[in-house]
């Protein structure tokens, strides 16, 4: 009996445990539907290790333009409005093409994801970290518009060297404002984006950009839209699309 009772207060501890984790994500998801964070761990890490705050400027996604938006989703996840906040395709790619060794192991992660890294957690590489991630993502794509996950990817992603969100990043390569952006110029920001210390001016990031403008990715109300939204989620996005 003695036993059965500290089996019971263990379970309900770990029972009590779950659901405060529970209850602080979708919290914290339901909060940044409406009220875009101030700063992030990895804003106040280069504040400490630069002695300075980083450059940044929080805009609308409407006041942002099209280019922009469009340049970046098309370079970090062209399939963000078709997928649930995680690509399978892209996924399945990425180890296939390890395994066979067509290219080394890349990264898939979705921009669902990269705003609850960038928001939620902090950088580097552990299977807590990516587990947490996987969490936040689940229930920003269940909580949040797919339109306001994108306009918090675009206020948080490092656009330059200690420079976070598209119009600061605009701002500061070009002297201009997102919405005044060429598509030559946001083609090149969104080229940056895996290294943002990487020249502007770079091969890399001209040729990222000659990338984009051939590989538009699908937006909605876009013409065809939906029938590439039909089409994908027929083939289907799972862990072994890629292998049908």
């Amino acid at each position: 009996m003695v036993r059965l009772t500290a089996l019971s207060r263990a379970f309900l501890r770990v029972v009590i445990a779950i659901a405060a984790i529970q209850l602080t994500t979708l919290v914290q998801v339901i909060v940044v539907r409406f009220v875009t964070p101030p700063w992030t761990i990895t804003m106040v890490q280069e504040a400490v290790e630069e002695r300075g705050w980083p450059r940044r400027r929080v805009r609308s996604l409407q006041a942002l333009g099209s280019r922009g938006p469009r340049a970046i989703v098309a370079s970090e996840d062209a399939r963000f409005f078709l997928h649930s906040g995680f690509d399978g395709r892209a996924i399945c790619t990425s180890i296939k093409d390890g395994v066979t060794g067509k290219r080394r192991l890349r990264g898939a992660s979705t921009i669902t994801q990269q705003v609850a890294k960038n928001v939620f957690l902090w950088q580097g590489r552990s299977l807590v970290r990516k587990a947490m991630e996987f969490w936040y993502a689940f229930w920003l794509e269940r909580l949040l518009p797919k339109e306001r996950i994108l306009e918090l990817y675009l206020s948080v992603a490092e656009t330059g060297p200690r420079t976070f969100g598209l119009e600061a990043g605009a701002r500061h390569h070009f002297g201009t404002s997102a919405a005044e952006l060429t598509s030559s110029q946001a083609g090149r920001i969104a080229g940056i984006l895996p290294n943002p210390d990487r020249s502007i001016d770079g091969k890399a990031a001209w040729t990222r950009a000659k990338w984009i403008a051939g590989h538009p990715a699908p937006f909605p109300g876009d013409k065809g839209f939906q029938m590439i939204y039909d089409n994908f989620h027929e083939k289907g996005n799972g862990l072994f699309s890629c292998l049908f």
